[in-house]
């Protein structure tokens, strides 16, 4: 049943390619128009370039989604020769969201403006230590991170029982990752000879074993790299598990629990990680509070609206830490969570206590 008309569009920028979170979004348009708001989408490149849209209404919430035409093109493009998720990703980044908020400085002053999230953030938070060191201003749990290693130092540790991941400083999707521990050593880099070569997906990145390769560990060092020591991770019916908390508006919507087998090295989706709902009957008391503060007071410190907030359970599960935040998360599967239809109603609701601040 079609609600009240409301003066506000929904204005969502993605490429058709982003099958993972616009499209699903897309699906959905019929039921934005059913809670009375009106509906309007087009790529980046249209919109950069000046083509005029046609929104009626005076209100527009805009959601941002990954502009996968520039990052392919631009960014990690098929002749680009460096390491994956080096700073110059970040830089080059910078400069698509500084266009899209010039072009939004063009629009008529009578049109009043909500992003989701800000242009601006969509940028900054690239750069996951920018990120980490904000969040630890809120004494948020994280981690321990290692401003630098020598080969010697790591090599101490490591005796020591101590494990490592090894980040792209500018990385997503599990892509780039190297874990590091006493007799096992992983990356999902390839290494060819003296260089470190980058695939060209997004998805099957591949581990391999470079345990006691002091070469490739020297190598990688010099790169944009972030240093995290491993939590030991919660074990639920034999994988290894951790959650992807869904906030919106600064709270929490869904908890998405992720899984691999004990001997991967990434829950990630995109690298052969499972999405697994049922996990949630199993988790100890407490720990899925835990997880939900831990995320809900990233995206306040954050300030951001719609994200996925990563968070790792240790495995005597009395801590959490946020390891990762997702400014374009994928969507689950509707048939899970159909978080699409989940941001429609809730805008809806919003915007009936009149908790919508448009600028």
């Amino acid at each position: 049943m079609r609600r009240k008309k409301r003066n506000i569009t929904i204005l969502a920028l993605g490429d058709k390619c982003d099958f993972d979170a616009y499209q699903k979004f897309n699906r959905v348009k019929n039921l934005f128009i059913n809670y009375g708001f009106d509906y309007v989408t087009t790529n980046y490149k249209k919109f950069i370039s000046g083509k005029n849209l046609k929104i009626k209404t005076d209100k527009i919430i805009i959601f941002f989604f990954f502009p996968f035409y520039y990052w392919n093109k631009y960014v990690e493009h098929r002749r680009y020769k460096g390491i994956y998720g080096n700073i110059s990703f970040y830089d080059k980044f910078l400069r698509f969201w500084n266009l899209v908020e010039k072009r939004f400085k063009k629009y008529p002053s009578n049109k009043k403006l909500l992003f989701i999230n800000n242009p601006r953030l969509c940028a900054a938070y690239r750069d996951k230590l920018s990120v980490f060191k904000k969040i630890a201003k809120f004494r948020i749990s994280q981690v321990r991170r290692y401003k630098k290693m020598s080969i010697k130092e790591i090599q101490n540790k490591l005796a020591s029982s101590y494990k490592f991941f090894l980040k792209p400083r500018c990385g997503s999707m599990g892509k780039g990752i190297t874990f590091l521990s006493k007799d096992n050593w992983q990356t999902n880099f390839v290494l060819k000879g003296k260089k470190i070569i980058s695939q060209r997906s997004d998805y099957g990145w591949k581990f391999t074993d470079v345990t006691g390769n002091f070469t490739f560990l020297k190598m990688l060092l010099k790169k944009d790299i972030l240093i995290e020591e491993a939590v030991e991770n919660l074990i639920l019916n034999g994988n290894k598990v951790d959650f992807r908390v869904y906030t919106f508006f600064k709270k929490s919507i869904y908890v998405y629990p992720r899984k691999n087998k004990i001997d991967k090295v990434t829950t990630n989706i995109s690298q052969g990680g499972q999405g697994d709902p049922r996990l949630l009957r199993l988790l100890p008391k407490g720990l899925l509070t835990k997880a939900v503060k831990a995320a809900e007071n990233t995206a306040k410190a954050l300030n951001i609206i719609l994200a996925g907030i990563d968070i790792i359970p240790n495995r005597n599960c009395k801590d959490v830490y946020v390891i990762d935040v997702n400014l374009f998360t994928g969507f689950p599967k509707s048939r899970t969570f159909d978080l699409a239809k989940k941001l429609a109603s809730r805008l809806s609701q919003l915007d009936d206590k009149g908790e919508l601040h448009f600028k």
